[in-house]
């Protein structure tokens, strides 16, 4: 992925197989591309590029088309991990499932400016947090979780002798009205309002065999990745993992010098490269504290001094005061108006 002033570029590839995927379901591409400048014969150009931005804008001009609900889980079965490039090639030459997982974790912002992933120990399971740089309830950052998670299952089901039966998922939106449709194309495994989204892969998966081990390979394959990864950083880039790192474990707020130690960099530098790109450190915090704020004031019955104290607040007056701040609304009115615009939707 590369990056210009309009933020990432992607492969037109990526569009063509939304383009080729979307008119199986009857939906007319031709006015969408051309929205974009875009024509069939030029997202088929090899290396063709498209702004990250405008492929977004694209996908959600396709979701107004769409009339199943299956939509975007299906066109993640399209996308399996040899389409990934080096990293799908990467993939293939793990030696087991665990293995793939901690790669992938580790290079898929390669793939995507709009989410990130890490890995945890979690008892019995292998935990893989979804991180999404766009609003919780906003659509584009549902279709993100919906290709996203249905991509990485579809890559593991064939090596699971139960077809990932015992996977669980968790979301952190609220569940939508077509819930049924995450049952049907996950399994009724899913957990709605959590307070991080994740996978999570129970431990007798985790040794599962790859069916194609090439340590050789690999490790030639991770020094490409290792150099792809380098090539992309950036103050966007940056400003995106910490922002990652702020948001990674809901409740406990990093400081300047903790996020500083986890990049690799003194906190003046890591200080001067985002304000390079218009930030603070501070002002991320509060971006990720009201979104997260939001977020339990829409989709949970939590009082307001829960919610005070899961944002790092000692007292409720002290939230209500930085709520209002951030969006010029008290929280409880926030709140009221909320629910108000979801009874009529």
């Amino acid at each position: 992925m590369q990056q210009s002033v309009y933020g990432y570029y992607i492969p037109c590839s990526h569009v063509a197989i939304l383009a080729a995927f979307a008119q199986e379901f009857n939906i007319e591409m031709a006015p969408i591309l051309s929205k974009y400048q875009l024509t069939t014969e030029s997202i088929n150009t090899p290396g063709a590029m498209i702004a990250a931005n405008q492929y977004t804008q694209l996908m959600l001009d396709v979701d107004t088309a769409v009339k199943n609900h299956d939509f975007w889980f299906y066109f993640g079965k399209q996308l399996d991990f040899p389409a990934y490039g080096v990293l799908g090639q990467a993939l293939q030459s793990c030696e087991n499932i665990q293995q793939a997982i901690m790669l992938l974790a580790k290079y898929y912002q390669l793939l995507s400016c709009g989410s990130e992933l890490t890995c945890d120990r979690l008892d019995d399971f292998l935990c893989i947090n979804i991180y999404r740089q766009t609003g919780i309830e906003s659509r584009e950052s549902i279709i993100r979780s919906e290709i996203l998670v249905t991509t990485i299952i579809n890559g593991m089901s064939a090596l699971l002798p139960d077809g990932g039966a015992e996977l669980k998922f968790e979301f952190d939106y609220k569940k939508p009205t077509y819930h049924g449709s995450y049952y049907k194309n996950l399994n009724r495994k899913c957990r709605f309002s959590a307070d991080q989204s994740k996978i999570l892969i129970p431990s007798q998966y985790l040794k599962l065999n790859c069916p194609h081990p090439n340590p050789v390979m690999l490790k030639i394959l991770t020094q490409q990745l290792d150099l792809l990864l380098s090539q992309q950083q950036g103050p966007k880039s940056i400003t995106a993992k910490v922002r990652t790192l702020i948001a990674k474990i809901p409740g406990n707020y990093p400081t300047l010098d903790d996020i500083s130690q986890k990049i690799g960099m003194s906190p003046r530098t890591l200080s001067r490269r985002l304000k390079e790109n218009n930030t603070t450190f501070q002002l991320l915090i509060n971006e990720v504290k009201c979104q997260r704020a939001s977020h339990y004031l829409q989709a949970s019955n939590l009082p307001i001094e829960e919610i005070a104290t899961l944002m790092g607040f000692n007292d409720s007056s002290s939230f209500r005061r930085a709520f209002t701040r951030w969006t010029g609304m008290i929280p409880t009115l926030f709140r009221k108006e909320k629910r108000l615009k979801q009874q009529v939707n």
